[in-house]
């Protein structure tokens, strides 16, 4: 029995967090993985029509365009995807994400306890942020961060 035998593969986890995408999208994403080092952190973010719907198209690409580059000089760390973002290590990918909160505080969200305290409270986070780390040639483990976007 193989040591990554209980991780799921990246094709796996790429179809659980890109549910509506094709085939030909979630080769797209693997490929992308591919130079990814083992056990470095992968940020994945699902849109939220929803809030692109409320903010428009425009804002969300902006935004994920911060992602893409904040903290880096002429470079990008998603391969133009505009969702699937490499980081060196959790520090880099957690410092980024406060940065794009200090820069665009409208694609992050209120609390449900603060909701109701704040007149015109954000109700919609851009997005729903995975973290994705390979553990193997095919193999990775991920999960959903449900309180990345979330403002306490």
């Amino acid at each position: 029995m193989s040591e990554y035998a209980n991780f799921a593969s990246t094709r796996e986890a790429l179809k659980t967090i890109f549910s509506q995408a094709s085939d030909k999208e979630i080769t797209i994403y693997e490929k992308q993985l591919d130079g990814v080092k083992n056990l470095d952190p992968i940020l994945i973010i699902s849109p939220n029509q929803a809030w692109i719907n409320q903010q428009g198209l425009p804002a969300y690409y902006t935004v994920m365009d911060g992602f893409a580059t904040n903290g880096l000089q002429n470079r990008r760390r998603d391969k133009n995807s505009r969702c699937v973002f490499h980081f060196a290590d959790i520090t880099e990918l957690y410092t980024t994400r406060d940065n794009i909160y200090n820069l665009f505080p409208n694609a992050f969200y209120d609390s449900p306890s603060r909701q109701a305290q704040i007149p015109n409270a954000q109700l919609q986070p851009i997005g729903t942020a995975w973290i994705l780390t390979k553990v193997g040639v095919r193999k990775s483990d991920f999960g959903v961060d449900n309180r990345f976007f979330l403002i306490i």
